[in-house]
């Protein structure tokens, strides 16, 4: 009788422990991270009665979780890869905007800027026509400066995130190290039984984890999580977390670098490449400092193609043209880990050959190397470095001085700082530069059929330019400049010279002059206002090739394009992320319908248990009373 009694009692604990289990699935159907839980009912050791063998009841053996390894490490980097695309998506469309509004805002501030000099062009005198210049050129600037400003902002937001979510990151791993210890302590005191509870909680802080930075992750014997991020940098190992730190870069202590504990603090920023942190460094080095570095280009270009016009030309008072704009000059900063003296400086020789890269420049063995500061590529460069022989390459000239020591570097920035720098230099409209500064003219004297156009600077920069010169044919096809050698007219009837060049037309007589001297009195003259109007489309950057308007145009073109590819990306990434979560749910998941069944099933399996002990009571009653009545 006593084994209808364990049996029936055994049976009625069981079937509890299973609706206690059942309830606690239904209680956090809604509880993130939750893993449906089973009761594993075993069969009793059965007992032997000598003749037989009779079962003895059930036992519960453990308590199992609804759990993939493999679900779940596809939803966490699922998780990571849309952290990163979600977070690029969100600079990206921001600069996007900016580019398409401000930027767009440049591409009509450049069409009124040029529209202007061809009005100064057809009234050269006019006091409103040139202030109306002076306005569109204020125009240019402020949307210049407008444009980097909102990407210099969003660079700090970058910085601050980047910080906050590293402070995430630090306390999640601390929060699975402490974890890490509770399990072993517990499934050892259990006999090997892990903590269901404890397990889902360390498993949501990995899945919150991976969505903010990429992680990999491994399991010790003991039960105990192991966590890395980056190219295999640790994080959590068994009880113990490794810090990340955002620290000053190098070169720029407003802009911060991730560094960890576990690897002597060097910079990991280059294997951080998923979930929100990855993001946040692909958006910095792929989205915002190659936009206003591009804009620096522009805004360059714009400075320098306008101001070597106006030293092309005179202005109202007949003084040649002074620079319209003012930008600053590139940067060169040293890294805070230099230990030498050198120093470097960095100028734009050619805007034609300038990019909108950024380089790093570093001493070794004795010589200079230059790299491209986003992908490491190395840059050929040629020249000592000095005054007489800079280092020049990619439209850069840079001088160094000083010693430096092994290893030390600078990063070489020729545009970053333009478009925020750039200004208007002139404030009275009689200093801009309408009429060219040479002029030329023919001889009274002159006894041939040739004429002279009024000339065209070619080389603002030549020392010569203003220089008078007097072009004295001693046939009608051969010349001297100031009692020179005796030159050849070339079949096109052009002569260049001290950085001007002029155009004979018809056929000299011996002894013919011709006259080339500055512009002295050409208040009245329009060619460098016609030559400045003419830069709307002329070829200015790659090598001449392209316009600055059309360089206008295909920055906010490329930018748009990567905005929408990111896009497209992030949605795709979308869709991945909800296939992966709807496989772990189809695992781990509480189902409420079978929850609801089981709670059922397990209610009249109770049941059923409890009339078993009713009659097993009974039976010993009966017994108990036939005894008393026998004896």
């Amino acid at each position: 009788m006593s084994d209808v009694f364990g049996i029936s009692v055994s049976a009625l604990t069981a079937f509890q422990n299973a609706i206690t289990v059942t309830s606690n699935n239904i209680a956090n159907a809604s509880t993130p991270g939750y893993d449906d839980e089973s009761a594993i009912l075993t069969e009793a050791i059965p007992q032997s009665n000598g003749s037989a063998t009779v079962g003895s009841g059930v036992v519960v053996s453990g308590v199992t979780r609804a759990y993939s390894q493999a679900a779940a490490g596809q939803l966490n980097t699922s998780q990571s890869t849309l952290g990163q695309l979600t977070t690029l998506q969100t600079y990206t469309n921001q600069i996007d905007n900016v580019l398409g509004t401000t930027g767009g805002g440049l591409s009509t501030a450049l069409t009124t800027y040029y529209s202007a000099w061809s009005n100064v062009a057809n009234d050269p005198t006019s006091s409103a026509s040139r202030q109306a210049l002076l306005n569109a050129a204020q125009g240019v600037a402020s949307s210049l400066q407008s444009t980097a400003t909102q990407l210099n902002a969003m660079s700090t937001d970058v910085n601050n995130h980047i910080t906050a979510d590293v402070t995430q990151i630090n306390s999640i791993s601390s929060s699975i190290a402490v974890l890490n210890k509770q399990i072993v302590v517990s499934t050892a005191e259990n006999g090997g039984q892990a903590p269901n509870d404890l397990l889902d909680q360390r498993d949501q802080l990995v899945s919150t984890l991976s969505g903010v930075v990429g992680v990999s992750t491994t399991t010790s014997s003991d039960g105990a999580l192991n966590v890395f991020v980056g190219n295999g940098q640790p994080l959590v190992l068994d009880g113990s977390a490794y810090q990340l730190t955002a620290m000053p870069d190098q070169y720029n202590a407003e802009q911060f670098d991730i560094t960890s504990s576990s690897s002597s603090g060097s910079n990991i920023d280059s294997s951080l490449t998923s979930g929100d942190l990855g993001g946040l460094l692909a958006a910095r080095t792929q989205a915002i400092a190659p936009a206003l570095n591009q804009l620096g280009q522009i805004a360059t270009a714009i400075s320098q193609s306008a101001n070597t016009q106006q030293t092309a030309g005179v202005d109202l008072s007949g003084n040649v043209g002074t620079a319209i704009f003012s930008v600053a000059a590139p940067t060169a900063t040293p890294s805070s880990k230099n230990t030498g003296t050198a120093s470097a400086a960095v100028s734009v020789s050619n805007i034609g050959t300038l990019t909108a890269d950024s380089y790093v420049l570093t001493y070794k063995a004795g010589a200079y190397s230059l790299t491209n500061s986003t992908d490491g590529t190395n840059v050929p460069v040629t020249g000592t470095g000095t005054v007489a022989n800079p280092l020049t390459a990619n439209g850069i000239s840079i001088v160094l001085t000083g010693t430096p020591a092994a290893n030390d570097s600078f990063l070489i920035q020729p545009t970053a700082q333009a478009a925020s720098s750039i200004s208007v230099a002139i404030t009275d409209p009689s200093k801009i530069a309408a009429g060219s500064a040479i002029k030329a003219t023919a001889a009274t004297t002159n006894t041939g059929s040739a004429t002279i156009d009024t000339g065209t600077v070619i080389d603002p920069a030549n020392a010569a330019l203003l220089t008078p010169a007097s072009i004295v044919f001693a046939t009608p096809t051969t010349y001297s400049i100031n009692g020179g050698a005796v030159q050849t007219l070339a079949s096109t009837g052009t002569i260049a010279a001290n950085g001007w060049q002029v155009q004979i037309t018809g056929t000299p007589a011996a002894g013919d002059t011709f006259n080339v001297a500055q512009n002295s009195g050409g208040s009245g003259d329009n060619r460098n206002a016609l030559a400045s109007a003419a830069q709307q489309t002329t070829g200015v950057l790659n090598s001449g090739t392209t316009s600055i308007t059309d360089g206008v145009s295909a920055m906010i073109t490329d930018i748009g394009s990567q905005a929408a590819q990111i896009n497209t990306a992030q949605t795709a990434q979308t869709a991945v992320n909800t296939a992966a979560s709807a496989s772990v749910n189809s695992v781990s998941g509480v189902n409420l319908d079978q929850e609801a069944a089981d709670l059922l099933q397990w209610q009249q399996a109770y049941q059923a248990a409890a009339q078993a002990l009713t009659i097993a009571n009974s039976l010993f009653t009966t017994l108990i009373t036939s005894l008393n009545t026998t004896t």
